[in-house]
């Protein structure tokens, strides 16, 4: 299973990833605004591969890897992830730095959002950064979701944007 872009092919990540996840895990500022903002090591990382996998078995989506055509490298990942205690579906993105500023977060996030409203029939997709995360909040209003409210998880304070099938494309 997987997905193309313009650039960009997306699949389901899978434990052949971990040294290439490890590598980007390990970037400070890759993981500056997640919920663990320090470097993960490679056990760390492999412990939260296991978990993206466990996500797909057991709702049938989840991460999916980034690969860049151009050179067929991981260089990241995007996918779907089903919000703990919510029926919330969170959009998520994270890309190695040299991919950074271009356009790639928004490329892959946008076939997520379309693969969630056609394929999984999804009525609202939400996605979280920090405040400070300009970046990530531009990647959301650039995929046409919109502001809704601040919420605390982990004891972080968090942005939340919605979008609704409705209001897609």
């Amino acid at each position: 299973m997987q997905i193309e872009t313009g650039r960009l092919l997306l699949r389901p990540l899978q434990i052949t990833d971990l040294d290439d996840l490890a590598l980007i895990y390990s970037d400070p500022q890759v993981m500056r605004y997640r919920v663990n903002s320090q470097p993960a090591s490679r056990c760390e990382t492999q412990q939260m591969l296991e978990e993206y996998i466990q996500h797909w078995e057991k709702y049938g989506f989840g991460r999916w890897g980034i690969i860049y055509k151009d050179n067929q490298s991981l260089i990241g990942h995007c996918g779907l992830e089903v919000v703990d205690n919510t029926s919330d579906i969170e959009i998520n993105y994270l890309l190695r730095r040299a991919y950074w500023n271009q356009g790639l977060a928004t490329e892959a996030a946008a076939a997520m959002i379309e693969y969630g409203f056609t394929q999984l029939k999804l009525e609202r997709i939400v996605a979280i950064a920090q405040p400070e995360n300009i970046a990530s909040r531009c990647v959301m209003e650039k995929l046409g979701m919109r502001y809704e409210n601040n919420v605390m998880q982990h004891n972080i304070n968090w942005m939340r944007y919605v979008l609704y099938k409705q209001k897609w494309r």
